[in-house]
């Protein structure tokens, strides 16, 4: 019984080890395409120290694969009005001021929706700020949460900025690590004003 777990502590060093070495000597470009194989290779030694096999290394390396969205960047950011308030009311029917600050996600959507690992995936978020009279301007916090098998594996930096009334979109593209699990992801899209909110969502698809 000792040896295994032995073999299994060993392997577990070794990966965190290379792990904090890569942590020290890559740069942020590198960081993404690394990091996922740096998962890998410290889920492979917690399976190995768990069960003490090599089966136990594998089920830890698919494990592991998914830390590699812990290093996944927000690309190329950037938001800009798309509507006018007045075009805003017209398209989507509001005849009267609202009495709070309001903010609605119009539609939450990405591209491709099929990807391979070191691809990028577009992300784009159209939503709809609403103010009362008084109010000219107000601090809107933009966000993606990216999803699989209903649990979190990566939340993107959150962008802040001061917005009108109307109509905008919050456009964005992260970069897929070269070693996460194949499958559906979902992006949940989440915009916040004060106390108001709203989400949407949109999937992509990691090819095997």
């Amino acid at each position: 019984m000792k040896a295994p777990y032995r073999k299994g502590l060993t392997a577990a060093a070794l990966a965190t080890t290379v792990a904090v070495s890569g942590c020290q000597t890559t740069g942020d470009t590198q960081d993404q395409a690394a990091g996922a194989g740096i998962g890998a290779l410290v889920g492979a030694g917690i399976g190995a120290l768990v069960t003490g096999d090599a089966r136990g290394a594998a089920a830890g390396a698919a494990i592991g694969g998914a830390l590699g969205w812990s290093v996944v960047a927000l690309n190329q950011y950037q938001s800009r009005q798309v509507r006018s308030s007045a075009a805003d009311s017209r398209v989507y029917g509001l005849s009267k001021p609202v009495e709070r600050t309001q903010v609605k996600i119009r539609r939450g959507s990405n591209s491709p929706r099929t990807v391979g690992r070191g691809q990028s995936v577009d992300l784009v978020t159209d939503y709809s700020v609403m103010l009362p009279p008084s109010v000219s301007r107000t601090s809107v916090t933009e966000s993606w949460t990216l999803k699989k098998d209903g649990r979190s594996v990566a939340r993107l930096p959150a962008k802040t900025s001061t917005r009108s009334a109307g109509g905008w979109a919050a456009q964005a593209e992260i970069t897929i690590p070269s070693d996460v699990p194949p499958g559906t992801y979902v992006i949940e899209h989440r915009v916040k004003a004060g106390s108001s909110y709203d989400t949407d969502e949109s999937t992509f698809v990691v090819r095997g």
